[in-house]
C-alpha cells in the first residue's frame, strides 16, 4: 500500500473541485468529452481531405451505401473488405451538401476515437493500476498526436478504440476465461479487422499468447480447454477464407498475397518503425515501460499482467512487422498509421512499473542512457528528412518545427537537445518515487499535446494549400453548376490527389475518362478514351457528348462545341453546345506555364476545313537559371533549335499547313525543378492564327 500511495496521482476516493467530488470514472468521462470537443473543433478547421486515394475511397464507398445500399466506386463494385467505417458513416452522406457530410463524419470520428480512453482505463483497472494513474493513462491515450486522424475520412478512428478494446478483452479472457470476455474478444477483434484488415493478426496473437501463457504456467492442455469457445469461433471465421480463397476475401487488398518477404529490408524497416514508436510514445516513459514489460513477463504479479504483457508484445511485433512489410514492398517510408494503436500499451507498461514503486532504479537510468545513445545514432531528423510525413503525425510536427526555424540543421539540434533532456529527466526522477509518476506522466502528456498541435497545424497548412490551388472559392462547384452528371477528363502526368479532390467534393462526377497515357488515380473504374480525327473524345469508339471537367494540371486544352461554366486554377468545367471537339492539346505544359522535358502541341481543324495559318508561342526563363536549348520537330519532320536565355522571352512562330490534325513535338534538358516537377522553360498558351496563304 505504501508503494501505491507514492505512485498514485491523486487521493483514491476522488478530487474535489468547487466542493464537488470527482471520481476517477467521472474524470474519464470528462477526458473523453474534452477530447471529442477539441478534436472536432480542430478537425473543422481542416479545409479539405488531402490523404488520397484513401479518404476518397472510404467516402465514395460510404455514400454509395447511403445512395444504393451497396459498396460502389464510380458505379462499379468496390470489392472493399474494410467496410465498418463506410457502413457506420453512411447516414452522414444523406445530407445533400458534401461540406455538411464531411463535418458530420469528423464529429463522429472524434467521438468514436476518444472512446479509446474508456478501453484503456478499464484495462488499467483490470491490471490493478491505481485509479488516478489509470485516468492519466486514459488521458495519454487521447493525447497522442495520431488522434489527428479523427479529422480524416479513414478507418483509423474506428479501429483505434476497437483494437484497444480487443486487447482489454483478450487480457480478461486469458486471465479468467468467461463466456462474456471470450465473446467480447471475438467481437472486438472481428470489428477491428472489419475496420482495418491489418488487424486480422489479433486472433493469431491471441492463440499464440494462449500457448505461451499455458506453457509458462505448465497448464497448456487445461488452458486450451478453457478457450474452446474462442478457438471454435475463430475456426468458424476461417471457413469463408477456405471456401472463397484469400484473394476473394481481401478484394482491394489482394496484392498482399504477393508481397516480397525478403527478411533484410523488413528487419531494417522494423527497426525504423520501432524507433519511431519509442519517439511517439513520449520518450520519458520508454525506460519505465520497457522495465515494466520485462517485469510483467518475468515476474508477473498476476495472470492478468502476464496475459497483457504477452498478448500486447505479440500484437506490437505483428503490427510493426506489417508496417515494415508495406514499406519494404514499395512504400519506402514510415507507416505510423499501421502501429499507432499500440502506443497506449507502452503507457500501460510504464504504469505497471510505477505501480511497483519504481524498482531497479539504476537499471532504469541505464536504460534511459542507452535510449539516449540510440537516439543519437538514429536521430528523429533522419526520419523527418524522408518522404511521407503524412503517414506520421510526429514527423509532421518535426516538419513544422523545421519550417518555423528555417534551418533543418538547427531544428534537428533542437530535437536532439529535447530528447537528451527528456532522457535525463527519465533517468533522474525515478530516484524520487513520490514525484516520479506525476512528473513523468505530465511531461509525456505535455509533449504529446505540443506534438499534436504541430501535426495538426502542418496538416491544416497542407489542406489550405490544396484548397486554394484546386477548389477555391467553391469546392462543390461542379455540383452547384446544375449540369447534372459530369465526366472528369484526366490528362497525362496529372496530380492524382487533385483529381480525387474533385471526385470527393462533387458527387455529380460519375465517370472518369483517361486521355491516352493518363494513369488512373486509384484501382477502380476508369474509361480510356481516344481522340478522333476531328478532335472528338471517343469512348468505346463513340464521341462523348456530355459535360466535361477537364484536368489542366499538366496539359492545356481548347475545345470547340462547348461553353466554359466554371474554372479553378487546375480544372475547366465545360457545358456542351454541340459535340465537344479538341482544337488545341498541349501535353506536359503545367498550369503555371512550365514545360516538362518532352511533350506535344497538337491542333485540329474546324469541320470541313484544312489547317492553314501560324502557331505562335513565347518561351522564357527566369533570370536565375541557366540557358536552355529547346528542340522542336513538326509533323513533316522539320526540326528547329531555339536557345532560350535567362531573363528573356523568345517568340516562336511556326507555319501550319495540313488537311487534318497537325502537331509539333518539343523537348529540352532540365533547367530547374518546381517541387518534384522537372521542367525546361516557361511557355505562353500557344495560339493559332488562321492564314489561308500559309498553304
Amino acid at each position: 500500500m505504501a508503494a501505491e500511495a507514492r505512485t498514485d496521482l491523486a487521493p483514491p476516493r476522488g478530487l474535489v473541485f468547487a466542493s464537488v467530488r470527482v471520481t476517477p470514472t467521472q474524470a474519464v468521462a470528462v477526458v473523453v468529452a474534452a477530447s471529442a470537443i477539441a478534436r472536432t473543433l480542430a478537425g473543422w478547421l481542416r479545409a479539405t481531405p488531402v490523404y488520397f486515394p484513401d479518404e476518397y475511397i472510404y467516402s465514395e464507398v460510404s455514400r454509395s451505401i447511403a445512395d444504393h445500399g451497396r459498396p460502389l466506386v464510380r458505379g462499379a463494385s468496390a470489392h472493399f473488405p474494410a467496410l465498418l467505417q463506410p457502413l457506420l458513416t453512411a447516414p452522414a452522406w444523406l445530407f445533400d451538401d458534401v461540406e455538411t457530410s464531411f463535418r458530420t463524419i469528423q464529429l463522429i470520428n472524434a467521438v468514436v476515437m476518444s472512446l479509446a480512453a474508456v478501453a484503456v482505463f478499464w484495462l488499467a483497472r483490470r491490471l490493478e493500476i491505481t485509479p488516478w494513474l489509470a485516468v492519466a493513462m486514459a488521458a495519454a491515450t487521447v493525447a497522442i498526436p495520431d488522434m489527428f486522424y479523427s479529422a480524416w475520412i479513414l478507418a483509423d478512428p474506428f479501429a483505434y478504440p476497437l483494437v484497444l478494446a480487443a486487447v482489454a478483452a483478450a487480457t480478461a479472457a486469458l486471465d479468467k476465461p468467461t463466456k462474456r470476455s471470450q465473446v467480447a474478444f471475438v467481437v472486438f477483434a472481428g470489428l477491428a479487422t472489419f475496420a482495418r484488415v491489418q488487424f486480422v493478426v489479433l486472433p493469431a496473437c491471441f492463440v499464440a499468447a494462449l500457448v505461451i501463457v499455458g506453457l509458462r504456467e505448465r497448464r497448456l492442455r487445461k488452458a486450451l480447454g478453457e478457450q474452446r469457445l474462442v478457438l471454435g469461433l475463430l475456426a468458424l471465421g476461417l471457413v469463408p477464407v477456405f471456401v472463397a480463397g484469400p484473394r476473394s476475401i481481401l478484394g482491394y487488398y489482394d496484392s498482399a498475397v504477393h508481397l516480397d518477404l525478403s527478411p533484410l529490408p523488413i528487419l531494417r524497416w522494423m527497426g525504423a518503425d520501432g524507433m519511431l514508436l519509442l519517439y511517439s510514445s513520449g520518450w520519458v516513459l520508454v525506460p519505465g515501460a520497457l522495465i515494466g514489460l520485462a517485469l510483467a513477463l518475468w515476474k508477473p504479479r498476476s495472470r492478468a499482467e502476464l496475459a497483457f504483457a504477452t498478448f500486447g508484445t505479440l500484437v506490437t511485433l505483428a503490427v510493426i512487422f506489417e508496417a515494415a512489410l508495406y514499406a519494404a514492398n514499395g512504400a519506402d517510408r514510415i507507416q505510423e498509421r499501421y502501429f499507432f494503436a499500440i502506443l497506449p500499451l507502452l503507457a500501460l507498461s510504464f504504469a505497471l512499473y510505477a505501480g511497483r514503486g519504481f524498482p531497479f532504479r539504476v537499471p532504469h537510468a541505464l536504460v534511459a542512457g542507452a535510449a539516449l545513445a540510440v537516439s543519437a545514432r538514429v536521430p528523429l531528423s533522419g526520419f523527418s528528412a524522408s518522404d511521407g510525413k503524412s503517414n506520421s503525425p510526429l514527423l509532421l510536427a518535426v516538419g513544422l518545427l523545421e519550417q518555423k526555424v528555417g534551418d533543418v540543421g538547427l531544428a534537428s539540434l533542437f530535437v536532439a537537445i529535447t530528447v537528451a533532456g527528456l532522457s535525463v529527466v527519465a533517468a533522474a526522477v525515478v530516484f524520487f518515487p513520490r514525484f516520479a509518476a506525476p512528473v513523468l506522466v505530465t511531461v509525456a502528456l505535455a509533449g504529446s499535446i505540443v506534438t499534436s498541435i504541430g501535426a495538426v497545424s502542418l496538416g491544416h497548412q497542407a489542406a489550405d494549400n490544396v484548397y486554394s490551388t484546386t477548389l477555391w472559392p467553391d469546392p462543390s462547384y461542379v455540383d452547384h453548376s446544375g449540369l447534372g452528371k459530369v465526366a472528369l477528363l484526366e490528362t497525362p502526368s496529372n496530380d492524382r490527389g487533385f483529381i480525387t479532390e474533385q471526385l470527393f467534393w462533387n458527387r455529380s462526377i460519375d465517370r472518369l475518362l483517361l486521355m491516352p497515357d493518363a494513369a488512373p488515380p486509384d484501382a477502380f473504374k476508369a474509361e480510356p478514351v481516344a481522340v478522333g480525327d476531328d478532335g472528338s473524345v471517343l469512348v468505346d469508339g463513340k464521341p462523348f457528348t456530355g459535360p466535361l471537367l477537364v484536368d489542366a494540371y499538366s496539359a492545356t486544352t481548347e475545345f470547340r462545341g462547348v461553353r466554359q461554366v466554371a474554372r479553378t486554377r487546375i480544372y475547366r468545367l465545360l457545358e456542351p453546345t454541340g459535340t465537344p471537339r479538341l482544337a488545341l492539346y498541349v501535353t506536359d505544359r503545367y498550369f503555371d506555364g512550365w514545360l516538362g522535358l518532352t511533350g506535344k502541341i497538337q491542333l485540329w481543324p474546324e469541320e470541313g476545313k484544312p489547317l492553314a495559318g501560324r502557331l505562335s508561342v513565347t518561351l522564357s526563363l527566369p533570370p536565375d537559371v541557366m540557358a536552355t536549348p529547346m528542340r522542336l520537330r513538326t509533323t513533316d519532320g522539320r526540326v528547329r533549335e531555339i536557345d532560350v536565355k535567362p531573363g528573356k522571352a523568345t517568340s516562336v512562330s511556326l507555319p501550319v499547313c495540313s488537311p487534318g490534325s497537325w502537331f509539333v513535338v518539343y523537348e529540352g534538358p532540365v533547367s530547374t525543378n518546381i517541387g518534384e516537377r522537372l521542367v525546361t522553360v516557361r511557355a505562353t498558351k500557344p495560339t493559332f492564327t488562321p492564314d489561308p496563304g500559309a498553304c
